[in-house]
């Protein structure tokens, strides 16, 4: 029915019916109107989320084709980390106790008498990487100089890393007595006292 016929019956009914007519036909309108403008608000509400997604979605995809690196950035970066420090799988003390033993093996290896090993007490931890405790170990040996190359040698190779933090030597000093009384013969070796303290670093738990 075209609009011109429309009107000509709208016209042609009785006053009533015309009303009535009219009446339902603006309630109509105004539900559709209704119906447009919530589903044009919903359209542009949904076009404004999809347009403020897009960079997150971008950057989503952009840690999904990253991954592979990310996980051998990973896989480095633990690498590294064991190189450089003693893992947190065991209490300070004992990561001290480990460290002790490999220090006492280098130095009876390497051909050093130790007379004495302790794990010092490190109050202050201020000077160390957060994340990490700073182990310090003391040995007290006697041997020659080429031992104690020897031995600082393993301790620089070690893994993970360690660094002598102090290093004291003094010539050892031996006297001994000539056939003749009369003739103290003063003779001085080539053994050294050697007082060390070796540092590592360990992650905190």
């Amino acid at each position: 029915m075209s609009w011109v016929a429309l009107r000509h019956w709208v016209t042609h009914l009785p006053r009533e019916a015309r009303v009535v007519v009219l009446g339902l036909g603006t309630v109509l309108g105004l539900v559709v109107l209704f119906m447009i403008s919530n589903i044009w608000a919903s359209a542009t509400q949904s076009w404004s989320e999809i347009s403020r997604s897009e960079p997150r979605i971008a950057r989503l995809k952009g840690y999904q084709a990253s991954r592979p690196a990310m996980r051998q950035a990973m896989s480095e970066a633990s690498v590294i980390l064991k190189q450089m420090s003693f893992d947190s799988g065991d209490d300070e003390s004992q990561t001290g106790a480990r460290l002790q033993q490999a220090l006492r093996g280098f130095a009876e290896t390497a051909g050093l008498t130790v007379r004495g090993s302790q794990l010092m007490s490190v109050a202050d931890q201020s000077e160390s990487p957060e994340g990490f405790l700073i182990l310090t170990v003391e040995l007290r040996m006697r041997g020659l100089p080429s031992a104690l190359d020897e031995f600082l040698g393993d301790v620089y190779a070690h893994n993970p890393l360690l660094k002598v933090a102090e290093l004291n030597m003094v010539k050892v000093r031996d006297r001994r007595t000539s056939r003749r009384r009369d003739q103290p013969q003063t003779t001085v070796t080539q053994d050294l006292d050697i007082n060390i303290q070796v540092s590592a670093l360990m992650v905190s738990a």
